[in-house]
């Protein structure tokens, strides 16, 4: 209960934090050693409660008694986690600026937080969501985040504390750098 309670917790505060809107976005977290606990698909993440999060195997069944359906992105989930063995959470958000950005353009740091928490960011080419070629595609990354190209930022890590963290680090560099072109100006960080 306490995993689903997390994932609950934590669509209210990406919603909150402006970096999901409607029903865009989804959340997992490794429920054991075959599976994983999802949010549902189409639905609003601050809408959510305990009951409507799902358990799902290692092939993307659900082993919840609720009629309600795993998200669409569940195969991406499922590649990150096949492909990083010590990955425990994962969340999908659309940032505006983040989404914007690394769609046209490599995300660079600007700060030294942004180097230090946003180090390793990967790009995937416009493919459709929820599709077996996205989840081949982040299944080969190591990234922490991976910017989805047209789509929007996936984020993953020990828990969904650090997802989110990270999110919010990639968003506001994106949001730096956003500013800077503006000014004609991008005094990015090179890598030590």
């Amino acid at each position: 209960m306490a995993k689903r309670n997390a994932i609950v917790s934590c669509g209210k505060e990406l919603v909150e934090l402006g970096l999901v809107r409607a029903n865009s976005g989804n959340i997992s977290v490794r429920a054991g050693l075959d599976s994983i606990f999802i949010t549902p698909s189409g639905e609003p993440l601050n809408k959510l409660n305990s009951g409507d999060i799902i358990e799902i195997d290692s092939k993307g069944k659900s082993l919840s008694d609720n009629s309600k359906m795993p998200s669409m992105e569940a195969s991406m989930h499922l590649g990150i986690y096949r492909g990083n063995s010590n990955c425990q959470a994962i969340v999908h958000a659309h940032p505006l600026y983040a989404t914007i950005i690394g769609t046209i353009m490599e995300i660079k740091p600007l700060t030294y937080e942004a180097a230090v928490f946003c180090e390793s960011i990967d790009y995937i080419p416009a493919v459709s969501p929820g599709s077996k070629d996205l989840a081949d595609l982040v299944s080969n990354t190591t990234a922490q985040v991976i910017v989805l190209k047209n789509h929007g930022v996936v984020v993953w890590g020990e828990d969904l504390e650090e997802c989110v963290f990270r999110l919010q680090v990639i968003e506001e560099n994106a949001i730096q750098t956003y500013i800077a072109k503006s000014m004609g100006t991008a005094p990015f960080l090179e890598k030590h």
